[in-house]
C-alpha cells in the first residue's frame, strides 16, 4: 500500500467510525494496523467483521473483548508511520516516537500502554 492509499484508507476509517460512534486509536504504516476501538458493543463488532471482509485485510486479529466501564479515548483518530509526507490532518495524524504521547489519552491505564508499546516496538515506526 502507497502512503496515499494508507491516508485515504485512515481518512474513510475515521469518517465511518464517526458517523457510528465510536472512539479509540489506530497506529499504522504502510503495512499493518493495530486498532483499539471503543463504542457500543455489537456495533464494534459489526465494525470488526466489516473490517475483517475488507480485500486490503490479509489478518485480522481480536485480542480484546470486553465489557469496559469508562472509555479511555473520547476520539477517534488514525495515526500514521509512513515514509513518505502526506498532507496530514486533524484526524489523521503523523507517527513518530515524538508524537506517540500524542496520540494518548491524558489518564492512560496500564493494560492499554502495555499493549500500545509491545505492538509500536521492534521497528514499526520505520516501516
Amino acid at each position: 500500500m502507497t502512503p496515499e492509499m494508507a491516508f485515504a484508507a485512515a481518512t474513510r476509517s475515521v469518517s465511518i467510525c464517526a458517523q457510528l460512534g465510536l472512539v479509540g486509536r489506530v497506529f499504522a504504516n504502510t503495512q499493518e494496523a493495530f486498532a483499539i476501538t471503543e463504542g457500543q458493543t455489537d456495533i464494534v463488532k459489526h465494525y470488526f467483521d466489516a473490517v475483517s471482509a475488507d480485500a486490503l485485510v490479509k489478518t485480522i486479529i481480536l485480542h480484546s473483548d470486553m465489557t469496559i466501564n469508562t472509555r479511555e479515548f473520547s476520539d477517534y483518530s488514525v495515526w500514521l508511520s509512513l515514509h513518505k509526507s502526506v498532507q496530514f490532518s486533524d484526524a489523521v495524524k503523523k507517527l513518530t516516537p515524538e508524537t506517540l504521547p500524542h496520540a494518548l489519552p491524558a489518564k492512560t491505564s496500564v493494560r492499554l500502554k502495555m499493549m500500545i508499546e509491545a505492538y509500536l516496538k521492534d521497528g514499526f515506526l520505520k516501516v
